[in-house]
């Protein structure tokens, strides 16, 4: 472990001396949540090592190129990778076209409260989900008078990959070494027995995971300041979905759990509005989702297994203001769920991510040398908040030293998405090499 690790940092140091001058940026650095013994004690929470590597070629008369890279590791030795963006761009005139992974700026409210409806998440933390773009061809065309339209088409289907789960087929068993995954329980509680469960993982061929084709489009009108639009998309669900069906028989010692990957499609439309003006921007943005499947889940098979596997539709408006230059940023966003959901009711289904939530955050460069920042969601609905607090002092250019706290509260009654990361809290340091 120890190896590997060396070898990743010490093999992207010598990158960054060849590549510092030309196109290439990105970090490298560790963090340890070991500052408090009260606080972060779970398996994968501990302390982890990362980088970033973004190479992006930007010249007249050439294909743009842009590669973004994350990896981290965490000290479960589980090694999460990120291909957030792979593309090059060709263009002529008023058009363009884009080709490999990019990320779609469609849906202002989906990237800034990390919902994943139409772009893929990194998901290295839930605090930060951070996007990944989708494979295919993006056609863009503008026009003198301001008209615009895009155009998104591809045949292949990639979903998001992280935070992963670890199948053993012949113990049954499906866990994980990363905090921010959900696996399904691992036993069931019946007539005062915990009664293990043996978990039987239908594997899809993987051709009919990766052919699966997407299509939508972009249209709306741009100027100087203003920009609005809107747009469909009809695609594969970004998670995998499964179906789970049980066996069990009164006083056995073990439950029989088949389960199933299942890709569902689903239709995705909104739109945005934006202004901004020098280092001021607002934005209004919608956005709709129709699972184009219900499945119909079973409550005992949930309460045994903790797996949802029924789909609501989906419906959500959000604005925000901001305000960022080189010396400080704030901004304020606020989103509402518009689509009904009943926890009380709705037991087979997942908790919405965000309900009627607002965000507020602020970083200020006090020197050359000191930085701090804070950023705090809240939900008023289920009382759900996530906050960062982080200072950072860079002694050089090229280094800097973070320490922070990360803080999630969910409710008493524990039914909230928020609910099975309440312990991921973190009060951390950090020391990272910026190339």
């Amino acid at each position: 472990m120890l190896k590997k690790r060396t070898l990743l940092i010490t093999s992207l140091l010598v990158m960054s001396s060849v590549w510092a001058k030309q196109d290439f940026t990105g970090s490298v650095g560790g963090l340890s949540n070991q500052l408090s013994s009260e606080v972060g004690d779970v398996n994968g929470n501990r302390y982890n090592f990362d980088m970033n590597f973004d190479y992006h070629r930007l010249r007249s008369n050439e294909l743009e190129r842009k590669l973004t890279l994350n990896v981290l590791v965490n000290d479960q030795n589980a090694t999460m990778y990120s291909l957030n963006e792979a593309y090059l761009t060709r263009r002529w005139g008023r058009s363009e076209l884009q080709f490999g992974r990019a990320i779609l700026d469609w849906s202002d409210v989906d990237s800034h409260w990390g919902f994943g409806k139409l772009n893929n998440r990194q998901n290295f933390t839930g605090f930060e989900p951070g996007q990944e773009g989708l494979i295919g061809l993006v056609f863009k065309r503008r026009y003198e008078n301001g008209i615009r339209f895009h155009i998104f088409a591809t045949p292949l289907y990639v979903p998001e990959m992280n935070p992963s789960l670890d199948i053993n087929k012949t113990e049954g068993t499906i866990t994980s070494k990363n905090p921010w995954s959900k696996p399904p329980a691992q036993t069931a509680r019946i007539e005062d027995r915990d009664i293990p469960i043996f978990y039987d993982v239908a594997y899809p061929e993987i051709s009919d995971v990766v052919f699966k084709p997407s299509g939508g489009f972009n249209f709306g009108w741009a100027n100087k300041h203003w920009d609005g639009g809107f747009y469909y998309l009809r695609k594969p669900e970004n998670q995998l979905s499964t179906t789970v069906d049980i066996s069990y028989n009164p006083g056995d010692d073990i439950i029989n759990a088949r389960v199933e990957p299942q890709f569902y499609y689903h239709d995705i439309y909104g739109g945005n509005l934006r202004w901004k003006n020098r280092d001021m921007s607002v934005y209004v943005s919608a956005i709709a989702v129709r699972p184009n499947e219900y499945p119909v889940g079973d409550e005992l098979t949930t309460q045994y297994t903790q797996i949802e596997v029924e789909k609501r539709r989906e419906d959500y408006v959000g604005g925000g203001i901001a305000r960022e230059n080189d010396r400080m940023g704030m901004g304020f966003d606020y989103v509402a769920r518009l689509s009904p959901f009943n926890k009380e009711e709705d037991i087979l289904a997942e908790d919405p991510r965000w309900n009627q939530a607002l965000h507020g955050w602020v970083r200020y460069r006090f020197n050359r040398f000191f930085q701090g920042s804070t950023d705090v969601k809240y939900d008023t609905h289920t009382t759900d908040r996530l906050v960062m607090v982080r200072a950072s002092y860079f002694p050089v250019r090229n280094m800097v030293v973070n320490v922070g706290v990360n803080m999630i509260g969910t409710p008493g009654d524990g039914r909230s998405y928020w609910s099975p990361y309440t312990n991921n809290d973190a009060v951390y340091a950090g020391l990272r090499y910026l190339f």
